[in-house]
């Protein structure tokens, strides 16, 4: 399991990585046809909004999780005894595994939806579907709802959900 966690990691941090690209490359082209031709690619902002920028942040929620590096503040626990911090990190992982769950769910029957209505904005030229970019974003919590599930289950059985592989 460890394995397919980590090589699901890998292809999410390589999908994010080349989300981040594309967006660079296409909003750079826009600046650069705007300022040099005083032309502009129709939809660029739209395409940013509804997919680079879904696609980073969401996938990117997953890859936090898995990695352990969301923010934590440990004024307290940092002086808690070994059993009163297992203790913490336990509750810690529930409420994060049951929030991501929520959220999950509601990211589904906002893609449902969106799915039905073939959703879409207008971008100038064309319709932009957006719907497709709902999914991006109910993959990637779904995706953290089970990381967290995993790190749960490790920590129940005694291992340190920090000691996942990179």
């Amino acid at each position: 399991m460890n394995r397919l966690i980590k090589k699901t990691k890998n292809l999410a941090t390589n999908v994010v990585g080349a989300m981040i690209v594309l967006m660079m490359v296409h909003v750079t082209t826009e600046v650069l046809l705007r300022l040099l031709f005083g032309m502009h690619i129709p939809g660029t902002m739209e395409v940013v909004a509804y997919y680079y920028m879904v696609a980073a942040v969401f996938i990117g929620i997953f890859i936090c999780v898995v990695e352990d590096s969301h923010i934590r503040v440990d004024v307290l626990v940092q002086h808690f005894g070994k059993r009163l911090k297992s203790a913490s990190d336990i509750f810690g992982l529930l409420v994060i595994t049951l929030y991501f769950a929520l959220f999950s769910y509601g990211l589904y029957l906002q893609a449902v939806k969106s799915w039905g209505r073939r959703e879409g904005v207008d971008a100038v030229f064309f319709e932009l579907s957006i719907w497709p970019s709902r999914w991006i974003a109910w993959a990637g919590v779904s995706l953290a709802a089970l990381a967290a599930v995993y790190l749960l289950v490790r920590l129940l059985r005694g291992r340190s959900g920090r000691e996942m592989p990179s």
